[in-house]
């Protein structure tokens, strides 16, 4: 008999619970989301000293002058393959790392930064993403091939 008698008063437990948890808290909003319109375009790498300099211009809705101000940093993605079996032009690759880099490769002329070719006789495929002050990513360049010979 007891045991009829429990579960009405469970059933008229939980629904005070769901009476007093449901319900409007405060208006609905929507997370501000920072987005990155500036892009690293024409990206060029040449070897020089062991180390291999990209170089692009910035494209996007600032004068070139002031993207430092609206960029953190960049990340360069990269992938290298032997100079003897590299992948084919259009074939999609599988990025091996990536180099973080802060705001000091945003200069007056675009995009420049220094990545290490510590392997001779390697092909070397890089993409760059600028990364806005909130972290968030820009949209990512062309890829880039730098060959680097025995």
């Amino acid at each position: 008999m007891r045991r009829h008698l429990s579960i009405p008063l469970c059933m008229v437990a939980l629904s005070f619970v769901a009476v007093v948890a449901c319900g409007k808290k405060e208006p609905p909003f929507l997370p501000v989301k920072e987005t990155v319109s500036l892009q690293v375009v024409n990206v060029k790498g040449e070897l020089k000293n062991g180390k291999i300099i990209l170089k692009g211009q910035i494209q996007g809705v600032v004068r070139p002058g002031q993207a430092r101000d609206h960029v953190q940093g960049s990340r360069v993605r990269y992938a290298q393959f032997p100079l003897d079996d590299p992948p084919c032009a259009g074939c999609p690759i599988k990025y091996q790392g990536a180099h973080i880099f802060g705001p000091e490769v945003i200069t007056e002329a675009g995009f420049q930064c220094e990545v290490p070719a510590e392997e001779r006789g390697q092909v070397y495929f890089f993409d760059v993403v600028l990364l806005g002050k909130a972290g968030s990513l820009g949209p990512r360049s062309y890829r880039t091939v730098v060959t680097v010979k025995k």
